[in-house]
C-alpha cells in the first residue's frame, strides 16, 4: 500500500536528522518532518523511495532525477528558491535535507481555501518570477513549475522547490537563450507543461513562463485551464487548444488581466513574456489598473446602459458544449427570423415619466425603436434602419447590452423580440439571445440563447458569477440563413420560464432549481462569436 511507504524509516537517523513524521509522498520519494540532532532545528528530509513496480531503467531515471535535484538546487542561492542544507545516501537511499515549510504547498492552500485574491496571486507571482529569472540567468530551466512545487512558510513567503527535472544549459546558452534538448524534456506534470515541452522540443526559460502562467490561472480559478482523461490528451490540449479566459469565472478579472494571462499562455515562446519578471510586472500593472478604475466603472454603470464583453469558454457546463468550444466550435449558425408584432396589451409600467402605460393596446412600446436613448451606442452597438445591431468584435467573448432607463424591476412578464443574424462565422460559437432579470452589477442573471448548429440548438443558463446550465436541447423551426428573422418569446413567472422560437415551444417549462431564484432585474441582449452581427427589433414586454 502506498500509504505505508517509508513508515519503517520513522525514528531512524538520516544525515544527522531523526525522522519524526511522514509529511507526504512524491512520485518516487517521501518527505519527512525531522529534527537535526546537532542543532535541534526542525527540517524536512526527502528520501528516494522507489516503487516495487519500477523496472531497472525507470528506477535509474528517477534515481538520477533525485540526485539532479540536490545538485542543481544546492548551486542556486536565492531567497525564493528552497535551499538544500545537505544531501547524501543512507543505506543506498539518496536523501536531501531542506528547510521545513509549515505552510505546505500553494496547491494545498488553494485546495483548502479556494482561489486567491488578485493581490495574493500577485504577491506569490512576484516571488516565483524572481526565482525563475535567477535560475534562468544561471543556466537552469526548472521544467516542472506548478503550485505543488511552491512551498509556503506560513507568513506569506514562497519558495520554488523540486528541481528534479531541471534542464541545465551551457554557460553561453544562459545569456543567448539558445535551447538545448534533454532526455528529460518530456517529463513534467501534464496539467502544467508548455506546448514545446509536450512535443518534446527544445526548451528555454520561456517554457517555465508558460507553466507559471498555468500556475497563475490555477491560483485565480482554483483549477488548471485544461482537463483531460489522459496525459496524452492533456498534452495535446496545451499544444492545440485555447485556454478559457479567467473573466468567465470571476467578476474581478478585467480584460487587461485576461490579456496578460493569455500572453503568458501563448503557444509560441516568442509571443510570451520573455522573462518571468516581465510577466509579473505586467500582471501587477493590470491589477493596479483594475483597482484604480473599479469605482469609476461602477459610477458609469449606474448612469448608462450596462455593457460587458464576456469570453465564451466558460459557457456550457455540459460536456457536449464544452467539447464543441474546445474543438474550436463546430458548424453553425443562426439566422433569421419571422416577425411577430402582434398586439400587446397592458405594457409593463415603470417609474420613468416617459413610460406611462399606453391607453391603446394597438400601440405598445417598442423598447428598441421607441427607447433608443436607453441603449448604448458605438462601433459594437448601433441602430440601423430601426433595428438595434450588436456586432461582437471580441476574439473570444459575448457582447451584452442592457436596457436601462430608470427601471430595473422587470419581474413576471412576457417578452418578444425579433432577431436576424446579419453575419457570422457559422461555427458553434454563434449563439445569441436574451438576458432576463439581471442585477445592475451583472453578477446574477438568466440567459436564453439559440444557435443553428446541428439543425438548431438552445441553452438556458443561470449566471451567479459562475455558469449553471438549467436546460438545453434541439431547436426546431429555426430559420438558419443570414437575413432571415426568428422571433424569440419568453414567458417569465416566478421561477418558471417558458420559451418559444417562431411560435414553437422550446423544450419543457424550465424551472430554476436554486434555493434563491432571481426575482427581478434588467433585460438585455447578447451575441457570441467574433465578428457575429445580429439585428434586434420589435422588443415588447407585457406584464403578467
Amino acid at each position: 500500500m502506498s500509504t505505508t511507504r517509508g513508515q519503517h524509516l520513522i525514528g531512524q537517523e538520516i544525515g544527522s536528522c531523526i525522522l519524526e513524521k511522514l509529511l507526504g509522498y512524491g512520485g518516487s520519494s517521501a518527505v519527512f518532518l525531522a529534527q537535526n540532532s546537532s542543532s535541534g532545528e526542525t527540517v524536512a528530509v526527502k528520501v528516494f523511495l522507489p516503487r516495487s513496480t519500477m523496472d531497472k531503467q525507470t528506477h535509474k531515471n528517477f534515481y538520477r532525477r533525485f540526485l539532479r535535484e540536490a545538485q542543481a538546487a544546492s548551486e542556486l542561492d536565492h531567497p525564493n528558491i528552497l535551499p538544500i542544507y545537505s544531501y547524501g545516501e543512507h543505506h543506498g537511499l539518496p536523501y536531501i535535507v531542506m528547510p521545513y515549510m509549515p505552510g505546505g504547498t500553494l496547491n494545498e492552500y488553494v485546495s483548502n481555501h479556494g482561489p486567491l485574491s488578485l493581490n495574493e496571486a500577485q504577491h506569490y507571482l512576484e516571488q516565483i518570477s524572481s526565482a525563475l529569472d535567477y535560475a534562468h540567468t544561471h543556466g537552469c530551466v526548472h521544467c516542472d513549475v506548478k503550485p505543488a512545487n511552491i512551498l509556503l512558510d506560513g507568513a506569506g513567503h514562497a519558495m520554488l522547490s523540486d528541481f528534479g527535472i531541471v534542464r541545465l544549459m551551457q554557460p553561453e546558452d544562459a545569456t543567448t537563450q539558445q535551447p538545448m534538448k534533454s532526455p528529460d524534456t518530456l517529463m513534467g506534470t501534464p496539467e502544467y507543461v508548455s506546448p514545446e515541452q509536450a512535443l518534446g522540443e527544445q526548451l528555454d526559460g520561456r517554457s517555465d513562463i508558460y507553466s507559471l502562467g498555468v500556475t497563475l490561472f490555477f491560483l485565480l480559478a482554483g483549477s488548471p485551464p485544461f482537463k483531460a482523461e489522459s496525459s496524452i490528451a492533456m498534452a495535446l490540449m496545451h499544444v492545440h487548444e485555447t485556454p478559457p479566459a479567467l473573466g468567465t469565472m470571476r467578476v474581478d478579472i478585467t480584460l487587461q488581466i485576461d490579456k496578460v494571462v493569455a500572453k503568458a499562455l501563448s503557444k509560441w515562446p516568442k509571443d510570451r513574456f520573455q522573462t518571468a519578471g516581465e510577466f509579473s510586472t505586467a500582471f501587477a500593472e493590470a491589477v493596479a489598473y483594475s483597482e484604480s478604475n473599479a469605482n469609476s466603472k461602477q459610477a458609469i454603470a449606474a448612469l448608462k446602459p450596462i455593457v460587458r464583453i464576456k469570453p465564451v469558454w466558460q459557457g456550457p457546463s455540459k460536456p457536449r458544449r464544452v467539447v464543441l468550444l474546445l474543438v474550436l466550435l463546430l458548424v453553425v449558425v443562426i439566422g433569421s427570423i419571422i416577425t411577430i408584432t402582434g398586439n400587446v396589451a397592458n405594457t409593463f409600467s415603470h417609474t420613468h415619466s416617459s413610460h406611462v402605460q399606453p391607453t391603446s393596446a394597438a400601440t405598445p412600446i417598442d423598447y428598441l425603436a421607441d427607447e433608443q436613448s436607453a441603449w448604448t451606442l458605438g462601433p459594437t452597438y448601433f441602430f440601423q434602419n430601426g433595428q438595434y445591431h450588436i456586432l461582437n468584435k471580441s476574439p473570444a467573448g459575448m457582447a451584452m447590452a442592457f436596457y436601462d432607463l430608470g427601471i430595473s424591476s422587470f419581474s413576471d412578464f412576457r417578452l418578444t423580440v425579433t432577431t436576424s443574424e446579419v453575419r457570422g462565422a457559422h461555427n458553434g460559437g454563434d449563439y445569441y439571445g436574451i438576458i432576463l432579470r439581471s442585477t445592475s452589477d451583472q453578477f446574477h442573471y438568466y440567459l436564453f440563447e439559440i444557435a443553428s448548429w446541428n439543425g438548431g440548438q438552445y441553452v438556458f443558463w443561470r449566471h451567479d458569477k459562475q455558469w449553471h446550465e438549467i436546460q438545453d436541447g434541439n431547436l426546431s423551426g429555426l430559420l438558419p440563413n443570414f437575413g432571415q428573422r426568428n422571433v424569440i418569446t419568453a414567458q417569465v413567472k416566478g421561477n418558471s420560464f417558458t420559451f418559444f422560437v417562431n411560435q414553437k415551444r422550446v423544450g419543457n417549462t424550465m424551472t430554476d432549481p436554486s434555493i434563491q431564484p432571481i426575482n427581478a432585474g434588467y433585460i438585455g441582449l447578447s451575441v457570441e462569436g467574433q465578428n457575429t452581427e445580429v439585428a434586434f427589433s420589435y422588443l415588447h414586454i407585457q406584464k403578467l
